[in-house]
């Protein structure tokens, strides 16, 4: 994660996936979100260096919500596969631009977005959700 992007995050929350090696795999099949308004400051505090703050919501009722600082050599971008799913783009020159997926194909691994003739490709982009502040407005 950039940090250029943090003001980005101020809207919309990042989604990730965490690698098998982190914690025995347990959060493995779980969505992260990366903590606004600071991603790298947490309930906890400023993050170690090379880390990011998330929180994962579990699918369990009556979970609380977790917290964890997370290194990035154990998160990855969570590719939108559905139309009218939010994006950020990750790759130059359009770096950083949010939008909103008008079509998946999910056999070429690609998406198509309002306003660009390229369809992206899933590496070049990532799954973001609105936050509660930019769903207010």
């Amino acid at each position: 994660m950039k940090k250029e992007f943090s003001s980005i995050l101020y809207n919309y929350h990042t989604v990730l996936r965490v690698s098998l090696k982190f914690m025995g795999g347990r959060l493995s099949k779980c969505f992260m979100s990366i903590t606004c308004p600071d991603p790298f400051c947490g309930e906890d505090g400023p993050t170690p260096q090379g880390s990011v703050a998330v929180f994962c919501i579990f699918n369990n009722p009556g979970t609380a919500i977790q917290h964890y600082h997370i290194s990035f050599e154990h998160l990855s971008p969570t590719s939108p596969c559905k139309k009218n799913q939010y994006y950020l783009i990750l790759n130059r020159p359009r770096d950083g631009q949010v939008g909103i997926i008008t079509r998946c194909n999910i056999k070429k691994n690609t998406t198509e977005v309002h306003g660009l003739v390229d369809a992206l490709h899933f590496d070049q982009i990532c799954l973001v959700t609105a936050s509660q502040k930019q769903l207010m407005t």
